[in-house]
């Protein structure tokens, strides 16, 4: 971690390795004599840690920090080849991942507009509407926000993170995920709209509360009430609400209306980045748009998305093909 990681990849990145290291290396292998550690040891660590109900993603970290680990042992001729070489990745079926319905969309943004819910709509509307990651929105900053030309910057994004000095957590700026990630993204009218919404949500609260943003902070565009930068666990916690809010009156309908109820299901922070891809797929706007938006690495992770356009659109594509078979003789 010192001699090969350190200014090498994010604090961020650091943080997970080490997290993993603490949590399913260390116990497992970490009182191993190095040339003792056999394939077969690292088998059982990684069949273990799916059984414990860890995702594939996160057993390729685990992998990939372990692989590396191993690698620069051999590199260091401490061992001589890398017993990783000789396991086999448990493979499990990945569940579908969450996204919103073009009528769940609506529906939810529907609700969020109710009084209630003025103050977090903003940052749901937002993000449902560019697609940006949620350290991403946190980031977001009034100077990279123009309503001349109706777009918005991504050039940094927020961290809550472990001083490794002091032992205390605080919020961090770092740069975007990937070179690809600092983008310029056009916003339709109702997110433009969302974030003026949001500049007067910010000036009643500086007149009415107590205003004390953190140093180097303070022209986020969202913020707690106080001007104080945000947590992912923030903006989960808001999803939370809206969703048992939703839940609950649809329970109240259903009881009046003598029908089972249509229960919206949990939704996190990606859910809404992956829902704003599909209504891009379902606008027939070409992928390579779409990964410039998103901001993706490479244009693969962008098509993996496509798994989930909706059965509707593809029965629409479907029927383009109808169109040109039936002009066949």
């Amino acid at each position: 971690m010192k001699d090969y990681k350190t200014n090498k990849v994010k604090k961020t990145t650091m943080q997970n390795y080490q997290t993993l290291y603490d949590n399913h290396i260390r116990e497992n292998l970490g009182k191993r004599v190095l040339a003792q550690i056999k394939p077969i040891h690292i088998q059982k660590l990684y069949n273990d840690f799916i059984e414990s109900g860890y995702s594939t993603t996160s057993l390729q970290t685990l992998h990939a920090l372990l692989h590396n680990i191993l690698d620069i042992a051999v590199c260091n001729d401490l061992i001589v080849k890398n017993p990783c070489m000789g396991t086999v990745r448990p493979t499990i079926e990945e569940k579908d991942k969450r996204v919103l319905s073009a009528e769940e969309q609506t529906n939810l943004l529907s609700f969020i507009r109710q009084t209630e819910w003025q103050f977090c709509e903003p940052v749901i509307t937002t993000m449902l509407g560019t697609g940006v990651r949620v350290g991403e929105v946190l980031g977001l900053k009034w100077e990279d926000v123009d309503f001349d030309n109706n777009t918005i910057t991504i050039n940094r994004t927020l961290v809550y993170i472990k001083d490794k000095k002091t032992g205390k957590f605080g919020f961090e700026e770092q740069a975007p995920k990937t070179k690809n990630s600092k983008r310029t993204i056009p916003l339709h009218i109702n997110v433009a709209k969302a974030l003026k919404r949001q500049r007067l949500n910010q000036n009643y609260m500086k007149l009415h509360g107590n205003w004390q943003p953190h140093e180097g902070f303070e022209t986020l565009v969202f913020t707690g009430s106080k001007g104080q930068p945000q947590q992912t666990a923030s903006i989960q916690n808001i999803l939370n609400r809206i969703v048992k809010s939703i839940n609950d009156e649809e329970a109240d309908k259903a009881i009046k209306e003598n029908r089972t109820p249509v229960i919206m299901e949990h939704l996190y922070p990606h859910a809404l980045r992956h829902s704003f891809a599909t209504r891009c797929f379902e606008a027939d706007i070409p992928p390579k748009t779409v990964q410039m938006l998103l901001g993706h690495a490479n244009i693969q992770i962008t098509l993996n998305l496509y798994t989930h356009v909706s059965a509707e659109k593809k029965l629409q594509d479907m029927q383009k093909l109808d169109k040109i078979f039936a002009n066949v003789v």
